[in-house]
């Protein structure tokens, strides 16, 4: 993979760990989010959306 990418190993170990991290830290912030989350606000955001597309 360093090779087709023209790259050094070291280089996309780097790489993969900076996406691996961040994929990690934005589930996390997702399930904290989700956690605190009130499924009748959410609900009506979307139906707010939903009338908003439609006027367009």
């Amino acid at each position: 993979m360093a090779q087709r990418r023209n790259i050094s190993v070291n280089k996309l170990i780097e790489e993969l760990s900076t996406i691996a991290l961040t994929e990690y830290d934005a589930q996390v912030r997702f399930e904290i989010r989700a956690a605190r989350a009130n499924a009748t606000q959410g609900l009506a955001l979307l139906d707010e959306l939903e009338k908003l597309e439609l006027a367009d």
